[in-house]
């Protein structure tokens, strides 16, 4: 206990590195997975797309996030001749592996939608944009909610990876502490509970998420 409370500040920093890949992580990966799962859904404007995209998905969802974080921490600075920090590579490179499990949960939600309602749109002469938009995903996104909240809670456990290549986020952090206090037991209990903590957090959202679309119904 007496490790806890004198290496704060570094429980706090490690917390804050790990929020910060986590956050940054999901945003892009929400957003290039949700583009690229409405240019993929079996109505797409574009279906010329699906086979592209089917191959990204199979290489994100079939390369284990670590060596991907490997390859781009180690292999593609080497081959661009160029350097490319560790938090970004790594961020970069967990971003990458969850888009195409988002990816697969976007289609599929779009996909559930009733064919009905793109006839509709289609009689109403609204463009695939508008019918996206205003008709489509507001529809789909409440059978997909549970998913992408599930997808944001395994990414944040995947943060751990960054300790990897040295990154200090929070596994690191008690990885270091350990190797000086020689005490191990306190710290990953700490540590647990954090993680413990940010998942609640998630569920909370998702529940009032939930709640929020089954008033609209």
């Amino acid at each position: 206990m007496n490790a806890l409370i004198t290496y704060t500040f570094l429980f706090v920093h490690g917390i804050a590195v790990t929020a910060a890949a986590w956050i940054v992580a999901s945003c892009v990966s929400m957003l290039v997975g949700t583009v690229f799962g409405m240019l993929s859904c079996r109505y797409s404007a574009w279906p010329s797309l699906g086979g592209a995209i089917g191959v990204y998905t199979f290489v994100t969802k079939g390369i284990p996030a670590y060596v991907q974080i490997l390859i781009a921490y180690f292999i593609i600075p080497s081959l661009l001749g160029i350097q490319i920090p560790g938090f970004v590579a790594a961020t970069g490179a967990l971003a990458f592996c969850s888009s195409g499990y988002v990816t697969e949960i976007v289609r599929a939600g779009i996909n559930a939608v009733p064919a009905g309602q793109w006839d509709a749109c289609a009689v109403l002469g609204y463009s695939f944009s508008a019918t996206m938009g205003r008709i489509i995903m507001p529809q789909a996104l409440a059978n997909m909610a549970p998913a992408l909240f599930g997808e944001c809670e395994q990414l944040l456990k995947s943060t751990s990876l960054l300790a990897t290549i040295g990154i200090t986020e929070l596994t690191r952090t008690g990885m270091n502490i350990i190797s000086r206090e020689l005490n191990p037991v306190p710290v990953y209990v700490a540590i647990a509970c954090i993680y413990l903590l940010f998942s609640a957090l998630l569920n909370i959202a998702l529940r009032c998420v939930e709640g929020r679309f089954n008033g609209q119904r």
